[in-house]
């Protein structure tokens, strides 16, 4: 008796010191309820723009400060997520003074999952309703906590802006394969006219399928293709009636004859819908040493038509031909340790690319291409980050004296602090 008392006390202790272990060798804890599998989690992004060559000290015709040179909430972040058997969601919202103090619902999710397994981050099959990011691509869904540079490239800004639409989402993944199929509302909550409200009754029909997979215990890959298909709309003109406009040519102040002109009235014209797609590729290739930390070259393409809805919204209705938007990135980086990281990053981004310009009479094609090579560096702890990045950016949005599109200078140095929870 006496021996199986001391066999079970041993039992006992070597249970709680593993206990112990994996409790030191955990990261913090997520904030958890009493109801099971709930958490909350969050982070805040403080942003320093230490120079901006646009800055300027002044007001647009609108009244709006050009100053660039601030300090910013770029994003505070707080979701609640919920992860039981058959079912999982969350909320999450954002708040920045990007444009003034602002706090918006950024995401809301209700699924069920298949097989019913808690803390599956993974499962076969899983339906979703709610407002949630597009499932295109690699850098769409990619979290702003994990990414080392300080925005999306300028194409994922031009054809998803905000990331998040409302739609129902089917997903899942099976050994190396993922899949995500969608149907969504066809505006981001970074929209220019119509954000998170569909003004047509079609529906933009998206979707990516890719793999994830080691190669060897130290190197891995992971890509994909996305697709999207889908209906634009062009907003149609209320009906006018005739009126007659004075214009005092000789500034005397009275009516004088052949100063009144006619403008005749107009009928309405109806609102139009117009076709748009979008097809991507991406890649990521990592290597992980021991030594020095893990290294990762990623790539993503975009090619679109009618597609742009956040640099320069595609109408071609208004405009009378379709607009073909070009994109892609490159990039790497490399950690130092683990407490320290380096990259560089090259995107390319073309809203038009068969616009031309006209100058006195002469017409050439217009170079409308964004690009911008950007270097980043961050300082890295368990709950927050320092980065530093320099952005060397080159545009169209200038003019040289003949009138044609030059470079506006536009670089910019900026300071992050980030803090995780």
């Amino acid at each position: 008796m006496e021996r199986a008392a001391r066999a079970s006390a041993e039992t006992a202790l070597a249970a709680h010191l593993d206990m112990l272990s994996t409790e030191v060798r955990q990261e913090p804890p997520e904030v958890l309820t009493a109801r099971l599998g709930l958490s909350l989690t969050g982070y805040v992004q403080a942003d320093w723009v230490v120079k901006n060559q646009l800055s300027q000290d002044q007001l647009n015709t609108s009244g709006v400060p050009l100053n660039q040179d601030q300090i910013m909430i770029r994003r505070a972040r707080l979701r609640a997520s919920l992860d039981r058997w058959w079912v999982a969601g969350l909320l999450e919202f954002d708040g920045n003074t990007v444009n003034g103090a602002q706090a918006r619902l950024i995401g809301a999710e209700a699924s069920l999952k298949w097989p019913p397994e808690r803390g599956n981050p993974l499962p076969i099959l899983m339906a979703t309703v709610g407002l949630f990011k597009i499932p295109f691509g690699f850098e769409v869904g990619q979290s702003d906590r994990e990414r080392l540079f300080l925005d999306r490239s300028t194409a994922e800004h031009g054809l998803f802006p905000g990331e998040y639409d409302a739609g129902v989402r089917l997903m899942g993944g099976w050994r190396f394969t993922r899949y995500a199929l969608a149907v969504m509302d066809g505006e981001p909550i970074g929209e220019r006219t119509f954000p998170l409200r569909d003004p047509n009754s079609s529906k933009d029909v998206v979707g990516r399928v890719g793999i994830e997979t080691p190669i060897t215990p130290a190197v891995w890959v992971a890509g994909g293709f996305s697709g999207l298909s889908g209906k634009g709309f062009h907003a149609g003109t209320q009906a006018t009636k005739s009126t007659v406009q004075w214009n005092d040519l000789n500034g005397n102040g009275v009516l004088d004859p052949g100063e009144t002109v006619v403008i005749p009235g107009a009928s309405a014209v109806a609102s139009q819908n117009f076709s748009r797609f979008g097809y991507g590729g991406d890649l990521r290739i990592g290597v992980n040493e021991p030594s020095l930390g893990a290294t990762v070259l990623y790539s993503e393409i975009y090619w679109a038509k009618n597609l742009d809805r956040g640099i320069l919204p595609a109408d071609p209705v208004s405009f009378g031909r379709d607009y073909r938007e070009l994109g892609l990135y490159v990039g790497i980086t490399q950690d130092v340790g683990p407490h320290a990281q380096a990259g560089i990053r090259y995107d390319f981004y073309n809203p038009d690319a068969d616009s031309v310009n006209t100058v006195m009479g002469a017409t050439t094609p217009a170079a409308l291409a964004y690009q911008t090579l950007a270097f980043a560096a961050a300082l890295r702890a368990t709950s927050g980050r320092l980065i530093a990045e320099f952005d060397l950016n080159r545009n169209h949005n200038g003019r040289d004296l003949q009138g044609n599109p030059t470079n506006l200078a536009a670089d910019a140095f900026i300071i992050r602090g980030e803090v995780s929870f």
